[in-house]
C-alpha cells in the first residue's frame, strides 16, 4: 500500500507527459501532505476497506463508497469512472453502470482505472487463488469490465499474492491469465517476453495511455527488474504517460516484492495518512480468506 502511494506521487508532475523531464523528479512534493489522496490511492484505499466489510465484498457496497469519494473528493477522476459514478448517483447498479458505460463506447473502453487499485485485493486473497480471481474481476467490473481490463487487473492482484510468498510477479501473471478464458494474446505474449524488454519497449508515450494493459505491463516489467525499487520506481515514474497510474502500480508490486524497507523515509514522510494504510494492509494479510 505504502509502495503504491508513492508510485502514485512520484508521477503526478509527470502525468500524462509526452516526454520525461528535463529533470527527473526524484522526490514528492511535500504540498502532497496537505492534498487529498489522488484517484489512484484513494480508491485503493476504498477497495481495501470494501474487502474488509464484515460481510465480506460486495459491489454494491464498493460502489457506495466510490459515489461518496466522488462527490466528497475526487481528485484525478478518469472519465471512465466518473460516468459510471454518475450513473451509480442515479441509482443504476454497480455492474450494471460499469457495463453500460463500456456498452456506449462500443466496447472499446479498457482504461486503467480498475488495474490500478487493484493490489489490495491481493494482500486480502493471497493465500487464495480462485477467490483472488473471482474478486478482483469483481471490483474491477464495478467501473471497468471489459475483459481487458478484469483480466489485467486480476493479473496484476495475482502478482501481488506471489511477490509476498516470495515467488515470480510474471509467472503468477500467466498463470491468472491462463485460468481466465479469452484473455488477450498480446497482452500474454509482452508479460512472457518482459525479462527480455526494456522500458522503452511498452508504449508508455504513445496510444498506450490510459491503457490498461501498458499500465499492467509497466507494473510487472517493474517487478522483474533486479535494480532497487527506488531506482526502477523512479524509471516508471520519470517516463512520463499515465505517470502516477503506471508509478502505483509498480509501486504496489515493488512493494510488495522488497518490502517497507526499500521505500526511502523521504517518500514515506510525506504520504499523508500514512498509518491509515498500514493499517489497512496489515489488517488484509491477515484477514484469513
Amino acid at each position: 500500500m505504502l509502495g503504491l502511494a508513492c508510485g502514485n506521487l512520484l508521477g503526478l508532475p509527470n502525468e500524462f507527459k509526452r516526454a520525461p523531464p528535463a529533470e527527473p523528479v526524484t522526490d514528492i512534493d511535500p504540498a502532497e501532505l496537505a492534498r487529498p489522496w489522488d484517484d489512484d490511492l484513494a480508491q485503493a484505499a476504498l477497495l481495501a476497506e470494501a474487502l474488509l466489510h464484515a460481510g465480506g465484498f460486495h459491489p454494491l457496497d464498493f460502489g457506495a463508497r466510490l459515489v461518496h469519494w466522488g462527490r466528497t473528493n475526487g481528485r484525478g477522476m478518469g472519465s471512465q469512472t466518473r460516468m459510471v459514478l454518475e450513473l451509480l448517483g442515479r441509482g443504476l447498479a454497480p455492474l450494471a453502470a460499469g457495463r453500460h458505460v463500456w456498452e456506449s463506447s462500443d466496447r472499446q473502453a479498457a482504461g486503467n482505472g480498475g488495474v490500478m487499485r487493484v493490489a489490495p485485493v491481493g494482500l486480502r486473497h493471497h493465500d487464495a487463488p480462485a477467490e483472488l480471481l473471482r474478486v478482483a474481476e469483481l471490483a474491477t467490473a464495478v467501473t471497468h469490465c471489459d475483459p481487458r481490463c478484469t483480466h489485467s487487473a486480476s493479473a496484476v492482484a495475482a502478482a501481488v499474492a506471489a511477490l509476498l510468498h516470495g515467488g515470480s510477479a510474471r509467472t503468477a501473471a500467466l498463470q491468472a491469465l491462463d485460468a481466465l478464458p479469452g484473455a488477450d494474446p498480446e497482452f500474454r505474449r509482452v508479460v512472457d517476453a518482459l525479462p527480455r524488454l526494456s522500458l522503452d519497449d511498452l508504449p508508455i508515450r504513445s496510444g498506450g495511455i490510459g491503457y490498461t494493459l501498458t499500465c499492467a505491463a509497466v507494473g510487472l516489467w517493474a517487478a522483474e527488474q533486479a535494480g532497487s525499487l527506488e531506482e526502477t520506481l523512479l524509471a516508471v515514474t520519470n517516463a512520463a504517460g499515465d505517470a502516477d497510474t503506471n508509478g502505483a502500480v509498480a509501486g504496489a508490486l515493488l512493494g510488495a516484492r522488497s518490502g517497507v524497507e526499500a521505500l526511502p523515509e523521504r517518500w514515506l514522510a510525506r504520504v499523508r495518512n500514512r498509518r491509515e494504510l498500514e493499517h489497512l494492509a496489515d489488517a488484509l494479510v491477515s484477514s484469513t480468506a
